[in-house]
């Protein structure tokens, strides 16, 4: 006889991991990105497609090719992220799944400066399947409503208020920022930041990435 069962189809992943190595690699991280900035002094600041101020330097999606032992680090770690997020996914997707056949790429990278005020509107990230974002400097006023990453829920509003229509009442979620903390999601999920309101900048990189089956041969 077949059970009675609830099945909770599509669901959201969205990976929370802490870098227990952010305080060796902060401050060289934030060098980098000062030199970089030095080099690129007009590189994407504000009015881009996904921002609409001036209160913010965005660097360009090569990150991920910098020759840099601090990037390098960081990007390993993100690269985990991105794995261990994939190989959750998919362990009831692909008949005998091993997960230690996968390879990460990672397709782009880039930081963003974010001076008070800053912010970044609504919007997801094409030609990948993993997005995400690390908090490298936060700032000591740090909360969930300043700066913070939020993500828009997928299925449409529920018009009622009852009980049964509770778990979907919330628009959006939002994310703790804490430094050293790496976020993942799906690479559709319609995301940005709150506008940031602290007095000392606000440092995040962002990745995009491909997970991959590496083929026996």
């Amino acid at each position: 006889m077949t059970k009675n069962t609830i099945a909770k189809l599509w669901p959201i992943y969205i990976g929370e991991f802490i870098n227990p190595e952010h305080s060796e690699i902060k401050n060289g991280l934030i060098d980098f990105f000062e030199k970089y900035k030095q080099k690129n002094l007009n590189n994407r600041k504000g009015g881009s497609t996904y921002s609409s101020d001036e209160n913010l330097y965005m660097g360009g999606y090569d990150l991920h090719l910098q020759k840099d032992k601090y990037v390098t680090k960081l990007l390993n770690f993100i690269g985990q992220g991105f794995l261990a997020v994939s190989q959750d996914a998919n362990k009831t997707e692909i008949e005998n799944y091993n997960p230690t056949s996968c390879n990460v790429t990672i397709s782009s990278a880039w930081f963003i400066d974010y001076q008070k005020g800053g912010f970044s509107l609504p919007h997801s990230h094409p030609n990948c399947s993993w997005s995400s974002v690390y908090y490298v400097q936060i700032g000591a006023d740090a909360n969930e409503n300043n700066g913070t990453t939020f993500f828009q829920k997928t299925r449409p509003s529920s018009s009622t208020t009852d009980f049964g229509s509770y778990y979907n009442k919330n628009t959006m979620k939002k994310i703790k920022p804490e430094e050293g903390k790496l976020v993942v999601w799906p690479n559709y999920l319609m995301h940005g930041s709150l506008p940031y309101t602290g007095e000392k900048n606000r440092i995040i990189v962002s990745a995009n990435a491909l997970v991959s089956i590496i083929e026996n041969k």
